[in-house]
Formats: structure tokens, sequence, C-alpha cells
């Protein structure tokens, strides 16, 4: 009787030692998620979308001008329709965008401390797109599915640091395939998917990890 009382509590001993370990390191983790730079953001400026290669690089083909066109196009809309609501957020416009913008241009610092400035805000939110892939057949059975690369910053102005920053680089994945896709916002459907609402879970997963962008 000794014996097993004492085997329950080496049993029990073990199983609180790994509930620590366990707890540590998910707060661990958490804490370094966290770990942004001490920066107050007054609003944020939103530019618009580019692409990567340019618009006017000889290495595209018309196909390929045709998708990121079209991706461009999409992405600017879905960003103006995911802060529409939020008041420190300024969208751009085509009134305060500028005849002179090269909207092909890579984004550069120069390029983000123009939007601080027409919009008056201490923060800037660039999108780079570098790849936009409709899918090819329908929302049952498409022979192809949706493919979506692009990658975001938050610069801080005027000195250009990085308040937070992520990427997003995907071809839908169907649920049964893979239930793992869930965490990457490129999961949760039974359909396939337009280009346009795999761009659409694709960017709301990644600027919700950002706490100066999350709603």
């Amino acid at each position: 009787m000794v014996i097993k009382r004492c085997s329950i509590r080496i049993a029990l001993a073990g199983i609180l030692a790994v509930t620590i370990l366990s707890t540590g390191c998910s707060q661990k983790k958490e804490k370094n998620s966290e770990q942004l730079p001490d920066f107050a953001v007054s609003c944020v400026a939103v530019a618009p979308a580019v692409s990567v290669p340019s618009l006017d690089s000889e290495l595209l083909s018309q196909i390929e001008r045709k998708e990121l066109e079209d991706g461009l196009y999409s992405t600017n809309k879905l960003l103006k329709k995911h802060f529409l609501s939020r008041k420190d957020v300024r969208l751009f416009s085509d009134g305060n965008s500028g005849a002179d913008e090269d909207a092909s241009a890579a984004p550069s610092l120069q390029r983000a401390k123009k939007y601080a400035d027409k919009l008056s805000c201490n923060a800037v939110l660039e999108t780079t797109l570098h790849r936009y892939k409709e899918r090819v057949g329908g929302e049952m059975t498409a022979k192809e599915p949706a493919s979506v690369a692009f990658k975001y910053r938050l610069l801080a102005m005027p000195d250009g640091q990085v308040l937070c920053q992520d990427s997003f680089d995907a071809q839908q994945q169907s649920l049964l395939e893979n239930i793992l896709s869930f965490r990457d916002g490129t999961g949760g459907t039974l359909k396939w998917l337009t280009a346009k609402e795999f761009m659409a879970k694709g960017l709301r997963n990644r600027l919700e990890k950002c706490s100066y962008l999350a709603q």
C-alpha cells in the first residue's frame, strides 16, 4: 500500500512538472510575439499596394502582367474595406495618391514619407504583391486553386523603423487535404475560393497579428 501511494505521488509530481513546463513555454512564446517597438502611433496612412516585379518589367509575360494588375486592384479594394471603420487609419484615394506617383514602383522610405505627409500620419502601411493567380474551374471542381503571395510592413515615420511586418505565400488547400491550413488562414472552407477571396483571408489573417493594425 505504501509503495502504491508513493507511485501515485510520483505520478502527480510528474504531471505537475509537465504542466509547469508547458505553461512556461506558452508564456514565453506569447511574450516574444508582443515585443514591439515603443512607438505611439497617431494614425496609419495606408499606401496603395505595389507589385514586385513592377508592372513595366520586361520579365513579365502579358498573362503575368494582367494577373498582377488584377491583384493590385483587388488588394487595394480589400485594404480599403478592411480599414474603412477605423478612425486611426487614413486611406488613400485617387485625390491624394497624386498624378506623379508611380504605382508600380517598389516601396521605399521616400515613398512612405510622401504618404505620411499627404495623410498627416506618423506611420505608413506598405503592401507588396508578388503573385496573384486566379483559380481555374468552379468553386466545387477547381482544376487549379487560387494562389497568392504578398508582404506588408508598418513603418514609423520619419525614420522608417519597422513596427511590424509579415508575409503570406500560399496556394489554397482543401480542408480535407490539410487541416493545419487553419493556422495560416488558408483553410476553413469546403469550396475553392477565388483569388480575391483567398487574398482577403490571407490579408485579414496577417494584419490581425500586428497589434497596431488589429481590429
